[in-house]
């Protein structure tokens, strides 16, 4: 059993998940979510890694799509 709120990811996962928040995440609670989907899935105490990566932040087409629009409006380049 894994003690409340302790996480284990391997460096890959950890790597893209540092560029999901600097690069993705639109806001405050698309870091909560993402926290608390990795809480649930280390819940059982196993290292969490890149096979998680969809599961932890969701469908990348989401992603995708936001950051053509935030392209062609001029956000970010």
């Amino acid at each position: 059993m894994n003690p409340k709120d302790t996480i284990k990811l391997d460096v890959p996962l950890f790597i893209r998940l540092l560029e999901y928040a600097r690069e993705d995440a639109k806001d405050d609670m698309d870091l909560h979510r993402v926290t608390e989907n990795i809480i649930s899935l280390s819940s059982i105490g196993e290292t969490l890694g890149m096979i998680d990566y969809e599961n932890i932040i969701g469908p990348q087409e989401n992603i995708e799509e936001i950051r053509r629009w935030q392209i062609r409006a001029g956000i970010i380049k």
